[in-house]
């Protein structure tokens, strides 16, 4: 597989061409990139998909909560267009699954906003939430609109600076485009990262020593979904439509019996999956069996939960949160620059 990406090379090559010839209009002035008024943070990457923008944008949404934060995202996989503002009446299919995420992790207490156009998005936000901290959800490439602080993700295991651009990996833009970043977060890294191990990405990332920093998924609680209450199952079936589910799948097979049914990122579920996932759980009937699906995956599964009910197949959400290395200075920068913003108030 990876020789034939190669293959594609030059197809690689006029996209670079294309992607840097519009990033070179926006740095020139030639294409306009409206400053965001008071304090943005943009959450964004350059590999395409997987990166852990969400659990980002959901810790940094959590530090600036009494600070009136407004996550801002496109929308990606909704069914509707426009601006919407999350309500009680949101569901997965009009915001996007991501949003729906945001919306009920935070118990409707932080406003989610969707706009294809930011700039859109960002006017509407100022005009009611005039004073909030605003959380752009994957928009490093959207720079019609310019963010006060960009943080850009990339995983340990697929690094940018080893990577190239599509269709031969997996770059939405030149590695050149991490330049614009103001702090990098290496995601998604082992246990116990030594020095050494970070050291060739505090030499290839181009920005500040002190800037990059590097974190891991921890693995919380299954939670019940529709009532579900754990017990000490057989078998489990781990359901998702999220980009990368495999380290989910090695954590939860160092315990327990595993079987994994895998949907496209963003997946949107239909009768016929509920049923597959219904007749895999039934080739384990001499075994208790549990399905277990992703924070993200829930809230589209919400749209099928009278059937789900009906069927007694106990489903589980896997809860999940970020440790990040040298928190204390990875909180302080995000403050520092939100007081700075707020004083100048633009």
């Amino acid at each position: 597989m990876e020789k034939f990406r190669l293959l594609l090379l030059p197809f690689s090559w006029l996209y670079a061409l294309i992607v840097s010839l519009r990033n070179w209009m926006f740095d020139a002035g030639i294409k306009k990139s409206q400053p965001i008024p008071g304090a943005s943070i943009c959450i964004g990457n350059i590999t395409v998909g997987g990166t852990g923008k969400s659990p980002l944008t959901a810790y940094i949404a959590k530090l600036f909560e009494t600070d009136k934060p407004v996550i801002l995202s496109r929308g990606y996989g909704r069914k509707t267009q426009g601006l919407h503002s999350a309500n009680s009446m949101s569901t997965a299919s009009e915001i996007g699954d991501e949003p729906m995420m945001y919306w009920t992790g935070f118990n409707h207490q932080i406003p989610v906003v969707v706009a294809e156009k930011r700039q859109v998005g960002v006017d509407w936000i100022r005009e009611h939430h005039s004073d909030s901290v605003i959380l752009l959800d994957d928009a490093f490439q959207h720079r019609a609109v310019k963010a006060g602080l960009n943080l850009l993700l990339m995983t340990y295991d697929r690094p940018v600076f080893k990577d190239f651009v599509f269709p031969a990996g997996n770059l939405r833009e030149p590695r050149a485009g991490m330049k614009r970043a103001d702090i990098a977060l290496v995601t998604k890294c082992p246990k116990n990262l030594s020095e050494a191990d970070k050291k060739p990405f505090r030499d290839k990332i181009p920005l500040k020593k002190e800037h990059i920093f590097f974190s891991e998924v921890i693995y919380g609680e299954l939670k019940g979904l529709f009532g579900a209450v754990w017990e000490n199952f057989d078998q489990l079936i781990l359901v998702t439509g999220i980009a990368q589910p495999e380290p989910l799948y090695r954590f939860l097979a160092e315990n327990h019996r595993v079987e994994a049914i895998q949907f496209p990122d963003h997946h949107a579920f239909t009768a016929e999956d509920i049923q597959q996932i219904q007749q895999k759980v039934a080739t384990f009937a001499d075994r208790r069996c549990a399905v277990v699906t992703t924070e993200k995956d829930a809230v589209r599964f919400a749209a099928w939960k009278e059937i789900l009910e009906a069927t007694k197949i106990p489903f589980f959400v896997q809860s999940i949160s970020l440790k990040i290395d040298r928190e204390e200075d990875f909180k302080a920068l995000l403050k520092n620059y939100v007081v700075r913003a707020n004083e100048r108030g633009c």
